[in-house]
């Protein structure tokens, strides 16, 4: 790297859902490339949720005109987040989608939708939902705001993350969220700080697309004490949950009283057991049926035979079955009239409790084989075959697949190469194919801040800064090439520095810097095309390979991956790749292009690399590069560097040169005021070296 300023951030996945965006109303597939600025034009809530074309009956009009708003308001997330939002850290719960899609080679792999859609971190168990060509994701943030995260394509990025808390004004979540649809509007359930059961729908009531309602309220219910799980039939809509006394309650849209939601006591109806966790609903022949661990650790069943009337029944599966005692939440599924029902037992193994009549018992006993599991399990139904997934006692995600006796088990989390899960998983079939399991990913260790080196000859070099304790190690993984992939030339440094890394046993921030020529060989007869569509392809296809060539390290004993994976423009030709010269390709629709190519090159092969880009300042400047939506790295230069940034939201760190011996001032320089870099780098100038 030779210029002195610079950053930027695009989108952060392959397009693996079919894309579309918007024309006229429609929802039109869109160019498989990049779309262009301003070719997707949204300004509502999400694309699909045009809630003025959702069928609406009679019961759903009088539920709209008699149950009470909480608040209106309208809030999309559209600004691009600071770096504190916009960069997840190691420390944060991501929401991990782990999807079997094939991509790259694999059988399973993971994608970080936290990072991707721009979105906060997540708390407790996702319920994901299938809505036409997209997936919605409804969970908790950390501080307890209802989120939806849908592959929307919004805004250039394939996901986006949506605060329905602050678009209804209404309360927040003290429990996980469970979707489900009613009609063809979406309806979310959870439970208010207060113990109020909550209804988030998109009914565009009053003006507004979505809205919040208390149902406790309009039902003079009791108050929850935990997750509320829905079921729909028709225009049948039940809420199940524990209450804050332990009984067993439902909701529903009965009509009955005068009034449209009433709540009742199924643990009295039933005469049945108190619960001690949270209860999940199948509807199976017509009846209804509910499940749940009891007070006593046994999996205790409540059926209603008519779900029109109130009859209601219990019974005590685990003593039918000979079963071992359970706890959490069951998951049941139905097969040909045969119910299964999934739970963990006790002492952590996976049990199945099946209606099979095998034996001749009513009810029969399965233990799936390890690994034992922690948290609850999500089940689904894929043909004849049902899969399991959970949370292995060791954090992996664990797919479990078969029924009765014959069972085999997987592991999704070491097949992607994704890292564990910190929760229970949610479990989605999409569009009868492709299985897409979601949950918040597993805590892990910071990457050190702070300042470190770049530009250290590669093995004994960063050997000796390792042992002398500096934080971050840069490399150049290759320098640019007029050829395909646009990259890979002087290779070498980079696994060395890994093998360096890993040798040594320390924690060590890794920044792999990769020199990218822009589209000179792309247009027809190996002419230069300065487009944004020959920009995008370009960087796509550097990132593959990149990643590609890291991902081969392993092989090659390194067990670390680096924390950023940075885009250097200083290629072919000459005013950086073309990108700082106003006739050639120097417009900020190029640089948009050029890095998200990047960013879902390297994702598309790798979603657990984290794409980042280096610039200097004036071009961070005159190219808009604050609203990309990855971290920039920004080139300075002592002695006296001087900060001409308008603005820095994205900007991760900053990469200085000159620097001299000894350093203790310099380090202060980029991690003090006006700079405040978090992962910084310093080059010293004339072969000098020194400890921190």
């Amino acid at each position: 790297m030779t210029s002195t300023d610079g950053a930027i951030t695009p989108p952060l996945v392959r397009p693996r859902y079919p894309k579309f965006e918007v024309t006229g109303g429609r929802v039109v597939p869109a160019f498989q490339g990049l779309p262009g600025p301003g070719s997707v034009t949204v300004n509502v809530h999400s694309l699909r949720e045009n809630a003025r074309l959702m069928a609406r009956t009679p019961r759903y009009a009088a539920m709209v005109a008699l149950t009470v708003i909480l608040t209106s308001g309208l809030a999309v997330i559209t600004q691009a987040p600071s770096v504190a939002n916009a960069v997840i850290t190691q420390t944060s719960v991501p929401l991990m989608e782990f999807a079997n899609d094939g991509a790259a080679g694999r059988a399973w792999n993971a994608y970080n939708q936290t990072v991707n859609s721009g979105g906060p971190a997540v708390a407790g168990r996702p319920s994901p939902i299938e809505y036409g060509i997209t997936v919605h994701v409804y969970a908790r943030a950390a501080n307890g705001d209802l989120m939806e995260f849908i592959n929307d394509d919004a805004g250039h990025r394939l996901w986006n993350a949506y605060d329905l808390t602050q678009i209804t004004q209404g309360p927040t979540f003290a429990a996980d969220p469970d979707a489900t649809f009613f009609g063809r509007s979406v309806h979310v359930y959870g439970e208010a700080p207060n113990g109020d059961l909550i209804e988030v729908i998109n009914d565009d009531a009053g003006g507004r697309l979505w809205n919040a309602y208390d149902l406790t309220a309009a039902a003079n219910g009791p108050t929850l004490g935990g997750d509320a799980t829905p079921l729909v039939n028709g225009s049948s809509d039940w809420v199940f949950a524990r209450a804050s006394d332990g009984d067993l309650v439902e909701f529903t849209n009965d009509g009955a009283n005068g009034q449209l939601w009433n709540a009742y006591d199924l643990t009295q109806e039933a005469n049945g057991p108190a619960i001690a966790d949270d209860p999940n609903p199948i509807l199976v022949g017509g009846a209804l049926h509910v499940y749940a661990e009891s007070s006593s650790g046994s999996l205790e069943e409540f059926v209603n035979a008519n779900p029109a009337g109130q009859t209601w029944t219990s019974d005590n599966v685990t003593s039918l079955a000979s079963g071992p005692r359970i706890t959490g939440r069951p998951s049941p599924v139905a097969l040909n009239a045969v119910i299964q029902v999934y739970a963990r037992s006790s002492t952590g193994t996976l049990t199945e409790l099946a209606s099979d009549g095998a034996n001749g018992h009513q009810w029969i006993t399965y233990p799936l084989p390890a690994p034992t599991v922690v948290g609850d399990p999500s089940a689904i139904l894929k043909g004849s075959t049902t899969y399991v997934y959970a949370q292995a006692t060791g954090g992996d995600l664990t797919e479990f697949s078969g029924s009765g006796n014959s069972w085999t088990h997987d592991d999704p989390s070491a097949i992607a190469g994704g890292p564990p899960i910190g929760g229970s998983p949610g479990a989605l079939l999409f569009a009868g194919v492709s299985i897409h399991v979601y949950a918040g990913g597993m805590t892990q260790s910071a990457p050190p801040t702070g300042a470190g080196v770049y530009g250290l000859d590669p093995g004994a070099g960063t050997v000796q800064a390792i042992k002398d304790n500096w934080p971050i190690v840069g490399d150049t993984g290759a320098l640019g090439t007029q050829s395909a992939s646009s990259t890979g030339l002087s290779a070498g440094a980079d696994l060395q520095t890994g093998q360096d890394i890993t040798a040594s046993g320390r924690k060590v921030t890794w920044l792999s810097f990769w020199t990218v020529s822009g589209p000179v060989a792309s247009g027809p007869s190996q002419a230069p095309c300065y487009t944004s569509s020959c920009y995008f392809s370009d960087g796509f296809g550097a990132g593959q390979y990149v990643a590609h060539t890291i991902d081969s390290y392993a092989s090659q004993g390194v067990s670390v991956k680096p924390d950023w994976v940075l885009l250097d423009p200083e290629g072919y030709p000459d005013d950086h790749s073309g990108l700082d010269d106003p006739t050639l390709g120097g417009t900020a629709s190029n640089w948009l292009a050029f890095l998200t190519g990047w960013s879902q090159g390297i994702t598309s092969v790798d979603a657990g690399l984290h794409p980042g880009f280096y610039a200097d300042q004036t071009e961070y400047n005159n190219f808009n590069l604050a609203s990309i939506q990855i971290p920039a790295f920004v080139a300075i230069a002592f002695p006296s560097p001087s900060n001409i940034l308008t603005s820095s939201p994205n900007v991760a760190g900053y990469i200085a040169f000159g620097a001299t011996c000894p350093a203790s001032g310099e380090e202060q320089t980029l991690t003090s005021s006006p700079w405040n870099g978090s992962e910084n780098t310093l080059q010293f100038s004339g072969g000098a070296y020194c400890a921190p």
